[in-house]
């Protein structure tokens, strides 16, 4: 294990979102000369640490002091309490997919990833670290006899368990109309608490903080293991393509294939008005040869005809790890900047929505490697209380909307970085006020404590008894700045 004294100081240049402005300063690192003795290892040289001082965005740059790579919970829970003791701030990393520095720090940085065992897979469920990929979870269920999968999959599946479980965890290719969220699928939970503690907690055993933690934001502890359900897998996926440049059709046939029992899942990119076509909508169907879907019915009293592209399943839920993989190689696709916006809205108002912020979409406003999404889910079937959601205004249905901008060439671009970050500013302060949208946290949005409050509501309460109890000395997570006022 490396340690050192770090007692000097240590460079920390970056984009602060809070403050909007570029920064060059200095922060004190702590001594960790004195941690406790470890599986794992603790490293403190300046290149650990700057490999996890910026996340998927680019946008912002924190070294911390300390880097942890942990080999099971009790690691990361003697750490806890070794920081807690010095009043150093802790932050969890997975993949990295937050774009602007919602899990930097500069203190302790867990690279959870280093956790990834699965330690079990049975007939309906799976018990895994929380670093494990939900690809490699994909893969394994599916080797098994009969094939298993995860009931709700993540669009992109290079990401951690405990990452998506923080945030909520979208179906992103799998699940959605019909599963809830990724949290909805959970049983059980291990976790570190900001005290240094490790629980196990469900629905049924210390349930506040098996609420606070999934979806939570990584605020009143660290998911180190989950027990997760699995469902049969089918061999199959048939997806029918449809393609629109006039947005009441498309949202006609949205509502028509998420209601028609036979589509298992419905996604939509959308592009600027210059483009042809403005909108293309995905409706898959899972399937097995033995009971092949019929055509006729999926697709019945459309507005357009579909194109079919039928894959196996494995093909299917790897299609956006497929298309990341290429654009690593060939776009330089880590080092690009991509100051996100990610929006939930009530099916209510979504047509009205789309229709005006597609208006004023631009080339630039996505990118050559950007796209925008949306993503519709049954509202209830979510059954824990985060991530908020909008209220239901008469509608069972919300949807995520993406606009997933990516900027042309690799390095650091102030102006564009600015221009975008007010962009998305001004779009959600619109998007709230007129439409009630509510966040969705991965992506690029300047909030401060204040409009966290705003964020959890009538659920804030709740939530900062949470943080109380489970983390009463503020250490997880300070790089969402949520309770920055208390």
């Amino acid at each position: 294990m490396s340690r050192a004294d770090l007692s000097e100081k240590s460079a920390v240049i970056g984009f602060d979102p809070i403050e909007r402005n570029w920064v060059t300063g200095t922060a004190a690192s702590a001594s960790f000369a004195d941690a406790p003795a470890l599986a794992g290892e603790l490293l403190v040289d300046d290149e650990s640490r700057a490999a996890v001082a910026t996340d998927l965005g680019n946008i912002t740059n924190h070294k911390p002091a300390a880097v942890l790579r942990p080999r099971s919970a009790d690691d990361i829970a003697a750490m806890v309490r070794f920081c807690r003791a010095h009043d150093i701030s802790v932050s969890v990393r997975g993949q990295a997919h937050t774009t602007l520095g919602q899990g930097l720090s500069d203190g302790l940085v867990i690279e959870n990833r280093y956790l990834n065992r699965i330690h079990a897979i049975g007939k309906d469920v799976a018990e895994v670290d929380a670093g494990i990929l939900w690809k490699d979870l994909v893969d394994a269920a599916y080797e098994r006899t009969p094939r298993l999968t995860p009931p709700a999959v993540t669009g992109y599946t290079s990401l951690t368990v405990g990452g998506t479980l923080s945030v909520g965890g979208l179906g992103g290719l799998v699940g959605a109309l019909n599963t809830g969220l990724q949290v909805d699928h959970v049983r059980e939970l291990e976790v570190v608490t900001g005290t240094g503690d490790i629980e196990r907690c469900s629905a049924e055993r210390k349930p506040d903080l098996f609420e606070a933690v999934l979806g939570g934001l990584g605020q009143c502890g660290i998911i180190t293991k989950a027990v997760l359900d699995l469902v049969p897998a089918t061999e199959r996926a048939r997806t029918y393509v449809l393609e629109y440049t006039d947005n009441a059709d498309f949202f006609r046939d949205v509502r028509t294939l998420i209601e028609r029992p036979v589509i298992d899942h419905v996604y939509a990119e959308l592009y600027s008005p210059e483009s042809a076509p403005t909108h293309r909508l995905y409706a898959t169907v899972l399937y097995d040869p033995a009971t092949p879907p019929d055509d006729q019915v999926a697709a019945e009293g459309l507005t357009t005809a579909p194109l079919i592209d039928d894959t196996s399943y494995l093909d299917y839920v790897y299609k956006i790890d497929t298309l990341v993989d290429g654009m690593r190689e060939t776009v330089n696709w880590d080092r690009l900047v991509k100051p996100w916006y990610d929006v939930w809205l009530s099916g209510a108002v979504v047509e009205d929505y789309v229709a005006e912020v597609q208006s004023q979409l631009t080339a630039r406003d996505i990118g050559p490697f950007g796209i925008s999404l949306l993503y519709p889910q049954r509202r209830s079937h979510m059954t824990r209380p985060y991530p908020p959601v909008p209220e239901a205004n008469g509608s069972d249905w919300v949807f995520v909307l993406d606009i997933n901008t990516v900027a042309e060439t690799p390095g650091i671009d102030p102006a564009f970085i600015e221009e975008m970050l007010d962009r998305n500013d001004r779009m959600f302060a619109h998007a709230r006020a007129e439409y009630g949208a509510v966040l969705y946290p991965i992506g690029s949005l300047r909030f401060t404590a204040q409009d966290w409050r705003a964020h959890y509501g009538d659920k804030w309460t709740a939530f900062r008894a949470a943080k109380t109890r489970y983390d009463p000395s503020g250490l997880l997570a300070r790089g969402l700045h949520i309770f920055d006022d208390e």
